[in-house]
C-alpha cells in the first residue's frame, strides 16, 4: 500500500469523526454491558472461540502496538509489535470488540461467530491524519455521527470487485477509494480496495447489506449468512467485513 493510497483510507475512516481528542467517545453498545444480547458475552456462559485481531497502521500498513483491545466481557488484551492481540467471544453469537489507542479513533469490529476461532484484519485511522485528509477530500462533517467501513473481500482477501454495499438510515454519500483517490460510490471499482465508507451516521443500529458481484455470494464475516444489526455511536467507527466466494 503506497503512501497517498494508505492516506485516502485513512480520511474515509475518519470522515464524520468530529471529535478529535484522545478522550475515549465512551462504551460503545454491547461493550461493558453485562446484560446485552447484542454480544453475548458478558454474563454468558455458553461456547466461547478465540479472535485473533491484527490492527494496521492506516498511514503505513504496518502492524499498530500497544492498541487497547476489549471484549463484551471487558475481557481486554494489548496488541504486539505485529499489531496482533487474541480475545475469546462467544461461539454461535455476536461479537463486538472495541480498538483504543490515545493517538487514534476508537473502532467497534462487529459481527456474526461461527463455532471455529478466527483472524480479522483491520485498519486504524490515528488522530493526526484526521484534520488534514477530511479537508483534502472536501467533507463535510456533522458532529455526533459515526462512520461505517464495510470490509467485502473474497476469501483469499481480495476485493470484491462489482460488489456494493447498502445501510438503512440516515448517512452521508459512500465512499470508495481506488488508487488514484477517494470518489463518491458505493461500489467497488477494479483497482479499488475492498470497502465502502459511510460517513455522517446517525446513532444507533443500522441494517448492512450487499449486492456481491456477479456469479458470487457474499456472507457475514466471519460467522456467514446476514450481517446483524451494527451498533453506531457518535465518534466511532464501526466496521463490518464480508466475504464473498
Amino acid at each position: 500500500m503506497n503512501h497517498a493510497y494508505a492516506t485516502l483510507l485513512a480520511g474515509a475512516l475518519a470522515l464524520g469523526c468530529a471529535d478529535t481528542s484522545t478522550e475515549s467517545a465512551g462504551e460503545p453498545p454491547g461493550i461493558g454491558d453485562s446484560t446485552s444480547d447484542t454480544d453475548g458475552v458478558g454474563g454468558n456462559t455458553g461456547p466461547t472461540i478465540d479472535a485473533t485481531v491484527r490492527v494496521l497502521d492506516a498511514m503505513s500498513g504496518s502492524g499498530m502496538a500497544d492498541v487497547t483491545v476489549e471484549n463484551a466481557a471487558e475481557d481486554t488484551a494489548t496488541t504486539d509489535g505485529s499489531g496482533s492481540a487474541t480475545l475469546s467471544v462467544p461461539a454461535d453469537d455476536t461479537f463486538s470488540i472495541l480498538l483504543q489507542r490515545s493517538d487514534a479513533i476508537d473502532h467497534l469490529l462487529f459481527g456474526p461467530t461461527g463455532t471455529e476461532d478466527f483472524s480479522y484484519v483491520t485498519f486504524m485511522a490515528t488522530q493526526v491524519l484526521v484534520s488534514g485528509v477530511s479537508a483534502m477530500l472536501g467533507a463535510t462533517i456533522e458532529e455526533g455521527t459515526g462512520v461505517v467501513v464495510v470490509g467485502i473481500d473474497y476469501d483469499n482477501l481480495a476485493p470484491a470487485v462489482g460488489a456494493s454495499a447498502d445501510l438503512d438510515g440516515e448517512h452521508g454519500e459512500p465512499w470508495v477509494l481506488t488508487s488514484t483517490g477517494a470518489s463518491f460510490g458505493d461500489t467497488i471499482l477494479p483497482g479499488a480496495m475492498g470497502m465502502v465508507a459511510f460517513s455522517n451516521v446517525q446513532p444507533g443500529d443500522v441494517n448492512v447489506s450487499v449486492t456481491p458481484p456477479d456469479g458470487a455470494d457474499c456472507t457475514a464475516f466471519p460467522g456467514g449468512g446476514e450481517m446483524p444489526a451494527a451498533p453506531v455511536q457518535a465518534d466511532l467507527v464501526t466496521v463490518v467485513t464480508f466475504h464473498c466466494r
